[in-house]
């Protein structure tokens, strides 16, 4: 079959031991479809084409083979046989791709050797390859000589020619066994921008993370159960092998059951958690937020199926990408649920190929579930002071204002302008294969995506420059956006990053809970206020008796001169907070404290502020999470459909909030009643009821804010409002003070991923022609 013209001609050959039939076709332009007896051979170019046409469509050997068929039935050729093409094209097809696979990876062996070599020559000489020194990667044993190969190549095999050379192996069966002073070649294969340049502690190093990643599963790439086929694997392929990921997985639930035994254990002798909300240990978010994040995510939840499992031996596949959109390892899920280990295998993947001082920040649907994950049960323990997690942009929204506050990207330090959907934009590319692979033999499936992504990453590398020509564009039109902004809230930088530290230490506090002792706790700690009180007073009229004594030593007298004013400032504070809670407990005799601790008016009124101070950081919350949407009328399509999710994502909170609205006027109707029945202390004033229907207004005037009956706070109710939250310039400054940091970072990376990018061409350039010049090809240079 050629594709000059599409026809079909009848060969006969001579084929001998020492001519074999495949020789012969192959030197002819023609791919056999089996190397001892074909019976079918196609035109190279023709299998070449129909290989490019296959990466951008969904493989269809039998569409493709009819439409042939009709096409030479048409011109006057008749196929003799049931199935005269399909199968033997397929064979072709794909040993023909199996060759074009090890060629490449032949080729770059010999390149991998060549600046093996020039790497080994210019660590001995202490010199570099042409313009650009290369740190070497290997390390040589202390009582050995023998250099420790990075991680490319296994045994030596010899050529016909007696020369020994080294067979490459599979990527993953063989880790980097010493650190790295740069990124493995493996990773500079799969990102040139990301991890191709030299690294300079003193100058190219970033203040935050050098890399920036993003995960991401996506369960409409599943696999139908079915026998295996033959077992074929890319030489180069993107896949954590499966008995690496089960080995994650063991240790995973080994940390976790460990873990949750000692917890148990640490309960049952008494040492029992606080109820109220609280921070978990090396957490800066409060145990209450993240748990409500948990609630709004499907993939928060390991053991919650998010497909069918049954008929599925593959589920889901998820992958850890470059901010460049560029697939850097894959692995096949067996579970229903998006199971932790699986990021977790990813994630330790990537640090064996990189040098220990390299910081990571990583991006994901859940980023605070997982850094949760990795704190609580010891995971990456290694490494958590080389990660930085953040939360990706379009699931930023569906998470709780506090946790926006520390994870979302725009406001995390170092994440520059990248977005964290990589992944999304990658399952977009190869979503014509989902009907394909779901019934594909296994190991063709893994086979067919290795080969769709490195077709996305070549395609990704020729558009690269392209891509920073676009970064650019839109960091110089967001920054004069973000200028202009800045000027129009007239507020100083100084001002505005002092008010942005208060505004976060104030929106991840933990916040109070309800409890059955709530009550019991106000009032133990109005007796702890009076005892305070008392010994501060008797240290004052102690204070005053030695400086009225006329027989005290000059150095006492001077000490409680000192002393004096600070004691008393002590005692007014303690004093005016001690009566305010009295106040509200409508009583200030000693003997009755003690009978308040058991009153049921008391322990509602407490759950009641609980409550109250929770829907009232939620509803600010939400007014912050709309301000995006408020400023959007004149935004593009594509913010304006982020504008829409993020209003999606807020209203989908509503009913909670209102719910928690709905729970507040409950406990306060039981106020009521209580002091009708004469069972509330005297005094008491029961709160009002808040308006359900009005509860998102935000009016000034609104019974959300009125503190009357549930003042128990310490902080002095004619305080004003900071200016973070009261003040719409401070704000619109703090908007777009953190845009210009992003942006700062977001130039500062981009000028260094383009020297890495110069750098690792250069290199390249020169590996080539040493190669050439080593190999003896015949080249021509183009100038």
């Amino acid at each position: 079959m050629s594709n000059d013209v599409l026809e079909y001609e009848s060969i006969r050959l001579w084929a001998s031991d020492c001519r074999p039939a495949a020789i012969q076709l192959i030197g002819s332009g023609l791919f056999p479809c089996a190397p001892v007896y074909p019976s079918l051979a196609v035109d190279i170019r023709m299998l070449d084409f129909v290989t490019r046409l296959f990466l951008r469509i969904s493989p269809n050997h039998t569409a493709w083979c009819g439409a042939v068929e009709d096409f030479l039935r048409c011109q006057g050729y008749r196929l003799e046989g049931k199935d005269p093409l399909r199968r033997r094209f397929g064979n072709t097809l794909q040993w023909f791709n199996s060759l074009q696979a090890s060629c490449e990876t032949y080729i770059s062996g010999l390149l991998n050797d060549t600046r093996q070599v020039l790497q080994d020559d210019a660590g001995e000489v202490g010199g570099g390859l042409g313009r650009h020194a290369i740190p070497i990667e290997e390390v040589r044993d202390e009582d050995s000589c023998a250099v420790e190969v990075d991680f490319k190549y296994t045994d030596s095999i010899v050529d016909e020619n007696g020369s020994s050379k080294r067979r490459r192996s599979d990527n993953h069966d063989i880790r980097p066994s010493r650190p790295h002073s740069r990124p493995s070649e493996y990773l500079r294969t799969r990102c040139p921008v990301c991890f191709g340049g030299e690294f300079d502690l003193e100058k190219d190093r970033l203040a935050w993370s050098d890399v920036i990643v993003c995960l991401d599963a996506c369960f409409t790439q599943r696999h139908n159960t079915q026998p295996r086929d033959p077992a074929r694997q890319h030489p180069d392929s993107f896949f954590i092998p499966q008995s690496e990921v089960e080995a994650v997985e063991s240790r995973v639930d080994e940390a976790r059951s460990q873990a949750a035994h000692a917890t148990k254990k640490s309960k049952t002798s008494g040492d029992q958690d606080t109820e109220d909300d609280h921070l978990e240990d090396g957490m800066l978010l409060s145990k209450a937020v993240l748990d409500l994040c948990g609630n709004s995510f499907k993939a928060a939840h390991e053991f919650l199926a998010k497909v069918i499992p049954k008929g599925c031996d593959v589920t889901a596949v998820m992958a850890l990408l470059c901010r460049h959109d560029r697939p850097l390892w894959v692995v096949n899920m067996s579970t229903p649920g998006e199971r932790q280990h699986y990021a977790i295998a990813l994630l330790e993947k990537l640090f064996e190929h990189l040098p220990p001082f390299m910081h990571v920040g990583v991006l994901y649907d859940i980023g605070c579930h997982l850094e949760r994950s990795c704190l609580k049960w010891g995971l990456l323990e290694e490494h958590m002071d080389n990660l930085v997690f953040a939360i990706s942009v379009f699931h930023a929204f569906g998470h709780q204002w506090a946790c926006q506050v520390l994870y979302h990207p725009r406001k995390c330090e170092g994440f520059g302008l990248s977005d964290g959907e990589g992944a999304e934009r990658l399952w977009h590319g190869i979503q014509h294969l989902i009907a394909y692979t779901r019934i594909a033999g296994y190991h063709l499936r893994i086979y067919t995506l290795d080969m769709q992504f490195h077709f996305l990453n070549g395609e990704n590398l020729l558009k690269m420059g392209t891509w920073v020509q676009r970064k650019y564009k839109s960091l110089s039109a967001k920054r004069a956006e973000n200028l202009k902004e800045l000027a129009e809230s007239g507020k100083p930088l100084s001002l505005l990053r002092e008010q942005w530290r208060l505004q976060v230490q104030t929106q991840t506090r933990p916040l109070p809970s309800q409890s059955k002792n709530k009550g019991k706790v106000v009032v133990e700690e109005c007796m702890r206020l009076r005892r305070s009180q008392k010994a501060l007073e008797k240290r004052v009229k102690l204070l005053q008796d030695i400086i009225a004594n006329p027989n005290a030593v000059d150095y006492e007298v001077a000490t409680a001169e000192v002393d004096l004013p600070r004691v008393l400032g002590d005692y007014k504070k303690t004093t005016d907070k001690l009566r305010r809670k009295e106040n509200a407990l409508g009583t200030t005799e000693k003997k009755q404290i003690h009978h308040l601790a058991n009153s049921p008016y008391v322990n509602k009124a407490m759950n009641a502020r609980a409550l109250k101070t929770r829907l009232c950081e939620r509803v600010r919350s939400r007014k912050f999470e709309l301000d995006r949407v408020e400023r959007s009328c004149r935004k593009q399509r594509s913010e304006q459909q982020l504008n829409e999710h993020t209003e999606d994502s807020v209203r989908r909170r509503d009913p909670g909030i209102q719910q928690l609205a709905q729970k507040y006027n409950k406990l306060v109707k039981e106020m009521k009643d209580l002091i009708v029945l004469k069972r509330a202390p005297r005094n008491a004033i029961a709160p009002a009821l808040i308006d359900v229907s009005e509860l998102f207004k935000l009016d000034v005037t609104d019974e959300l804010w009125q503190d009357i009956g549930l003042n128990y706070d310490e902080v002095d109710a004619d305080q004003r409002p900071p200016p973070w939250l009261a003040d719409e310039g401070v704000r619109q400054g703090i908007r777009a003070m953190l845009e210009l940091d992003r942006c700062d970072e977001e130039e500062e990376r981009l000028a260094i991923e383009r020297k890495a990018m110069q750098s690792w061409l250069n290199e390249e350039w020169d590996v080539v022609k040493c190669a050439i010049n080593d190999t003896g090809v015949q080249y021509f240079l183009v100038t």
